[in-house]
Formats: structure tokens, C-alpha cells, sequence
């Protein structure tokens, strides 16, 4: 993506006009910077525990797609040394070319699973892990190779620069680290880290650049070691990649590839070496995707997954152009350079767009052949539901909608709760498992524990009513609905409960979060279940089930359609729970109140099922209004105010209807569809909570042609699924 500038630097012209003779040891100056923060960078997103954690497949991968690219390449190599007089430049870089093309990285690979969204995938874990074991045994090879012309001769200086390395890699590990670490401990809960502590790190970045000069060895190798000994996750490495990210990616990188391709000239090309070190890129290519096969067969992948890692792990960037700029007149000529750059861009341009066509995780779930509704489950059986929580404050809101949910010993609950946490100072996402027989987890702060320790009393409060199981996901938010969608899949979910992007404090005032908002839209667009969008006001976000006995108010506002149905059946389901009142409102035009009876009406269906079931109780009702238009309707909507706890609507309702007419135009949050919308927006005077529900698309309107900004059902077609097997393991994915 970001290797333009260098094809920029190539001309000769801009060579000249951009870098003169007085500028040139400045913007080498530059580049220097630019090299060293990005290496320090990539070490402090590195979390190394992952290669420990690797399974067998990803460390056979990753070792495969090291190996056998070097032996391909080393016998072209061989082969194309006879074609070359001993003289000849290129006959002393082939050997340094075949090694930085066979070489593997993981940020690299990150980067690229990140642009293609991927990273919360089953291929984006693997190739993570893969890239993790390839890439820190290429950057020993390559570094070691890169360190000296003379590398192969077992002198006193060769030793001394070795003994060197270790004394500063203790150093870091046994200094700076535990300085590192106390800082940390200097800083409370949620608060940001001290600018001295930050001025600190970056001392020592510049001592360990320094050193790693002094001793003989490349100026980024202690850099990127220090950057590895950083704790990983906030507050410390979230906070020096706030700081670097956006200066390093938008001004020091680019600088750093205009630099690089300053220093090609393409009038030292020739034809011939030309080919020889294209064909060498092509067959390292091509040896990455034998490497990524061979174990890939042997544990029965489906080849589509198996073509697309290959092309993963051979994806070519920064790190690369890092290595060939290191060898640069120490082990390779600038011809050599010229025509490696050349293949590196191509490489680059060519895999990216081949792996958006081959993979599309969204298939693994937007297929499933059996409706995971409210509304078609039984009562006699566990009811899965999962609730998404992003932080602690959303716990009360929560375990109150389960206690009201009626959980018993005839109808148990199964609640999956996913505790999502925003990918910062750190490149892999991480799925953490908090059941205690759990053995597999990355070892790491514990960011979910007041809200394991909630459900886990809760749980324990409600004996063999209730079971909780409690996950962690760390993942960016524009890929955060593959997993959840995944985790829905495979866990056989009815319902989705996420909760909205708005949050109202006791004094009033609201937060927003956008990128919530925007998850929120994604999962309508394509979650594998029902799905409810809680908005927390009032007693629902202030009593505590776990203290005392509290006495709910639901009502429910029916109009008619596949939403309101489910949401009338999870209010059936909850007026068997003698702490809950349920009132149903039915809003009716007048042409549809004397329709003919005979025709099968499944709306009508469900009421006369709640009228025999739930009316006899004489703690729940129900009402019906006749409203003509939509400023009767929003009368009747603004009665409700001091009424109701909880109100559940559905979200979409039929176009045709005169009650909507003109409202969809001034929908203020359109994912709340009309009704929902009209209760939450901003000049409503409604203070219950709210829980807007859509049902599971029956069939392929192509979960992904939704359009969320009408709230207005489509018509729906057939759809094709599979069925997922219910004990696949979430950590590690191989």
C-alpha cells in the first residue's frame, strides 16, 4: 500500500530534484528515524507469546514456507550462477536476494489481513501465528546474514559483536523492561500514562539505536528487541502507538520508501539479471504456497483457505524493503537492489486483490440452514442467548434483561457474554475463554474481571437456572462482527444482545461512541440469529438483581411483521416470571382491524396465543388502539412516558402501512427502525429502556443488501445453509 512513494523515488529526474547532494544527508538522516521508530513500533504491536502458543500446524507452516522458498530459491540461485561470470555484481547478492525473498513477516502479513479485514477470521489467526514463527526466523537468518560482508569468518571481532548483543539484549530484558513495568505500576486504573514515562521509552529507544550501531550489528535490531520487551496493551503500549502510528505512517514511512527508491537508478538494469532475479521472486512465491500446502493437506483444510494463506504468507512490504535497504552495498549492489524493488512492488500489487477474490469469511456464517429464532424455540429447552458488552457500567442493564427473561430448572438460560475490547498497542487480536477449565489462554491482564465476577454471583445466585459462560474478544471494530457473528454460529444463539452507542449518565448527559454504532449496523446486516439493541435508561440501568428483589414492567408495542412477532414471543417468554408485568399494546388501522378471519394471519396467531396464556394472569394486560396516521400513532407512543421499565418493538415494519408514511425521513438513528427511533431520539420524553428487536432473515435478501436507512422490511427469497458442529474450540484456532 504504501510502497508509491518508492516507484516515485525511481525516476531519475525526481531523484535529482528531491534529494541534491546538500539535502541527501538529511533525508538519510530522516529515513534513519523513520526505520528505527517502525522497527520499535512493530515490536511493541509484536506479541511473542503467540509463537510459544503456536499449534503444530501454524509452526509447520511457518517454518515450511521458510525453508522450502530457500531451497527453491537457492537452487535457482545455483543454477543462474552459472549464467555469470564470478565478476558480475549480481553473483554476490543472489545468495542475500534469496534469503530476504524466502524471509517471512508477520507485520507484514498483519497489515495485509488488516486492510483485507481478516484479522478475527480462522485464515487470519492461522496466518498470524504462521507469520509469528516465519518471520522471527527469517529476521535471525536475514540479520545475522545482513550483519557483515565477512559473516562466515569465526573471528575475535565476529565473537565480541556477538558477546555485545547479549550483554544489550540483557540489558533490555533485565533493565529496562522492569523500569518499564514500574511505570506502569505508577499509573492508576484508566488513567493515561505520565509524558515523562513516555520521554523515557523513547531514551531508550535512542540508546538501544546507538548501541546497536556501536557494537557492529544493523542500527534496527535493538529497537525492534526493545519494542518486544514492551507490556503489551494499554496503558503503556497503547499510548507509544497513539504517539508513533499516525508519525511514523504518515510522515516518516513514506519518507522512508521515497528514500529507498531514491536510491535506484534503472539505467543500471539489464535484461538479463533483470529475469534472473524475477524468476527468483516468482519461485520464492511459489514455494510459500508449496510450504503453506504440504501441512494444509495433511490437516484436511478445503484448498480455497489453503491457496489464500499461501498467498498470505508470501506478501512482500516494509520489512522486506527494510532488509534490502540494510544489505545495500554491504552484501548487495544497486543493480540487484533495483531489480529486487521492482519484484517486491509487483508482489506487493498482486496478492492483495487475489486473496479479497479467493476469501470471504462472512460465507462461514451467512449460510446457516436453520433458524436460530424466539420465536420458533420451545420452552422446554435451553434458550442461547448472547449479550455483547463493551464496558462495566452495561453489567446491571444486562443481568437485569436475563433475570427477566424467566430463567428456571423448565426453561433454563444459556447466556453468552462477550466482553469487547478495542485492539490498541497490539497487532493480533485475542479471543480469551474465562471458563476456569480453560488452560489455553494468552497469558495477559485480565480487563474483564469486575464483569466475570457479576455473572459468575449471578450464576451462582440462580442455582441450575442459569448458565454463564463469559469471553473476552480484543479485535479492531471494523472486523469485531466477524467474531461475533462466528461466536453466534457455533454456539446456536436465538438471540443477539448488543447494546447501543448512546449511554445515558444519572445526571442526563449522554456518550456516544460511533464505531459502536457503526458495529451495530453490521451485525442487522448480517448476524445468523435475532438481534436486540438495548438502550439502558431509568430502573433498568440502576437496580441490582443481586441485592434485591425487583418488581419489572414490560410492555410491548405491536404492530404487525416478523420483528414484532419476536419480540412479542421474548415477552411471552417473560411473563412466565412472577416478577414481571407484561402489557401488550396492539396498534391497528382501521382497514385491518375487520380484515377477513379465514386467511392465515400468523400476527393474529401469536396475540390469541398471548391472550390464552397470559391474560388469565391478572398481573399482565392488553391493550388495542385504532390509530388512522402517524400522529396518532406518536400520540399513543407518547403516552407510554412513566409507564413501562422496558419496552420491546420491533424494528422493521411492511412499507405499505399509512402509519409510517413520511417518518422513515426523519429517523434519527435508523438502526432503531421507526417506533424504537421515535422512543429514543433526542426530543422524546420516554425515559424507560429499550430493546429493539429483529428477527433472523429467513432467506437470502443478501444479508449484505440490507439497507438499514429505510427500517423497512424486503421481500425475502430461499436460502441455503450449513450446519456448524457445536464443540469447536475457540483458542487457540489450530
Amino acid at each position: 500500500m504504501m510502497l508509491g512513494p518508492s516507484v516515485i523515488g525511481q525516476s531519475a529526474f525526481l531523484q535529482k530534484w528531491l534529494f541534491p547532494p546538500k539535502t541527501f544527508y538529511i533525508s538519510e538522516t530522516i529515513a534513519f528515524f523513520g526505520g528505527m521508530m517502525f522497527m520499535f513500533l512493530i515490536g511493541v504491536k509484536i506479541d511473542i507469546s503467540i509463537v510459544a502458543r503456536s499449534g503444530k500446524k501454524a509452526w509447520a507452516i511457518g517454518i515450511l514456507t521458510f525453508l522450502i522458498p530457500l531451497l527453491f530459491c537457492s537452487f535457482v540461485c545455483f543454477c543462474a550462477k552459472k549464467t555469470l561470470d564470478p565478476d558480475h555484481p549480481l553473483y554476490k547478492s543472489l545468495f542475500a536476494i534469496t534469503f530476504i525473498f524466502s524471509s517471512g513477516s508477520f507485520h507484514v502479513t498483519t497489515i495485509h489481513l488488516a486492510d483485507l479485514k481478516l484479522l478475527n477470521s480462522e485464515l487470519g489467526r492461522l496466518a498470524i501465528s504462521s507469520s509469528m514463527v516465519s518471520g522471527t526466523i527469517s529476521l535471525t537468518a536475514v540479520s545475522t546474514m545482513l550483519s557483515r560482508k565477512d559473516i562466515f569468518s569465526m573471528d575475535k571481532a565476529f565473537h565480541l559483536m556477538g558477546m555485545s548483543l547479549l550483554v544489550m539484549i540483557t540489558l533490555i530484558i533485565y533493565v529496562f523492561r522492569p523500569i518499564m513495568c514500574w511505570m506502569i505500576k505508577q499509573t492508576p486504573d484508566g488513567r493515561q500514562m505520565k509524558e515523562s514515562h513516555i520521554m523515557s521509552v523513547f531514551l531508550m529507544l535512542i540508546v538501544c539505536a546507538f548501541f546497536s550501531e556501536v557494537i557492529g550489528q544493523h542500527v534496527l535490531v535493538l529497537p525492534i528487541i526493545l519494542g518486544i520487551a514492551v507490556p503489551e496493551g494499554p496503558p503503556l503500549g497503547s499510548a507509544l502507538t497513539d504517539r508513533l502510528d499516525t508519525l511514523v505512517s504518515n510522515i516518516f514511512l513514506p519518507l522512508y520508501f521515497l528514500y529507498s527508491g531514491s536510491t535506484f537508478n534503472f539505467f543500471l538494469i539489464d535484461g538479463h539479471t533483470f529475469m534472473i532475479v524475477q524468476i527468483l521472486a516468482i519461485v520464492s512465491f511459489l514455494g510459500k504456497v508449496v510450504g503453506t500446502l504440504l501441512p494444509s493437506i495433511y490437516w484436511k483444510m478445503p484448498m480455497t483457505d489453503v491457496i489464500s494463506l499461501g498467498l498470505l504468507m508470501s506478501a512482500q512490504g516494509i520489512t522486506h524493503l527494510i532488509y534490502l535497504q540494510t544489505g545495500l552495498n554491504i552484501t548487495i549492489d544497486e543493480q540487484s537492489y533495483g531489480n529486487a524493488l521492482i519484484a517486491i512492488v509487483w508482489l506487493t500489487g498482486v496478492i492483495t486483490p487475489m486473496v479479497k477474490f479467493l476469501y470471504d469469511p462472512s460465507k462461514r456464517y451467512l449460510s446457516l440452514n436453520r433458524r436460530r429464532t424466539i420465536e420458533q424455540s420451545t420452552q422446554d429447552i435451553e434458550l442461547h442467548l448472547m449479550a455483547c458488552i463493551h464496558d462495566q457500567e452495561t453489567t446491571p442493564s444486562l443481568i437485569n434483561v436475563l433475570e427477566m427473561s424467566n430463567p428456571s430448572l423448565e426453561n433454563p438460560i444459556c447466556l453468552y457474554v462477550l466482553h469487547l475490547i478495542q485492539l490498541r498497542g497490539r497487532s493480533t487480536p485475542v479471543f480469551i475463554d474465562h471458563q476456569p477449565h480453560c488452560k489455553t489462554n494468552p497469558p495477559q491482564k485480565n480487563y474483564s474481571q469486575h464483569i466475570v465476577n457479576a455473572f459468575r454471583s449471578y450464576e451462582r445466585q440462580k442455582s441450575n437456572n442459569v448458565a454463564v459462560k463469559l469471553y473476552t474478544s480484543i479485535s479492531p471494530y471494523e472486523t469485531m462482527h466477524d467474531e461475533i457473528c462466528m461466536q453466534v454460529a457455533i454456539k446456536r444463539v436465538s438471540l443477539l444482545i448488543v447494546p447501543f452507542h448512546k449511554q445515558w449518565k444519572s445526571n442526563g448527559m449522554t456518550e456516544s461512541a460511533h464505531p459502536i454504532q457503526a458495529l451495530n449496523r453490521q451485525l442487522l446486516r448480517t448476524a445468523p440469529c435475532s438481534v436486540g439493541i438495548l438502550i439502558e435508561r431509568g430502573a433498568l440501568n440502576i437496580s441490582n438483581p443481586l441485592t434485591n428483589v425487583t418488581f419489572y414492567s414490560v410492555g410491548i408495542i405491536f404492530i404487525e411483521g416478523n420483528d414484532d412477532r419476536e419480540a412479542l414471543a421474548y415477552a411471552m417468554r417473560m411473563a412466565n416470571n412472577p416478577i414481571v408485568r407484561v402489557t401488550l399494546i396492539r396498534l391497528m388501522e382501521p382497514r385491518k382491524k375487520y380484515k377477513n378471519l379465514s386467511n392465515r394471519d400468523p400476527d393474529g396467531d401469536l396475540i390469541h396465543m398471548f391472550k390464552v396464556d397470559c391474560i388469565q394472569i391478572k398481573r399482565h394486560g392488553y391493550k388495542e388502539e385504532v390509530v388512522r396516521d402517524s400522529v396518532e400513532m406518536i400520540n399513543v407512543l407518547k403516552s407510554l412516558e412513566g409507564c413501562f421499565d422496558l419496552v420491546l418493538v420491533g424494528r422493521r415494519h411492511e412499507s405499505e402501512s399509512s402509519l409510517f408514511s413520511g417518518l422513515t425521513d426523519w429517523n434519527e438513528y435508523p438502526e432503531l427502525g421507526t417506533i424504537g427511533d421515535m422512543l429514543v431520539s433526542s426530543d422524546s420524553t420516554f425515559d424507560g429502556s429499550v430493546l429493539v428487536i429483529q428477527q433472523q432473515k429467513r432467506s437470502g435478501i443478501g444479508y449484505h443488501d440490507f439497507h438499514l436507512d429505510s427500517g423497512i422490511l424486503p421481500k425475502q427469497e430461499n436460502l441455503t445453509i450449513v450446519e456448524f458442529p457445536s464443540d469447536r474450540k475457540v483458542w487457540p484456532i489450530v
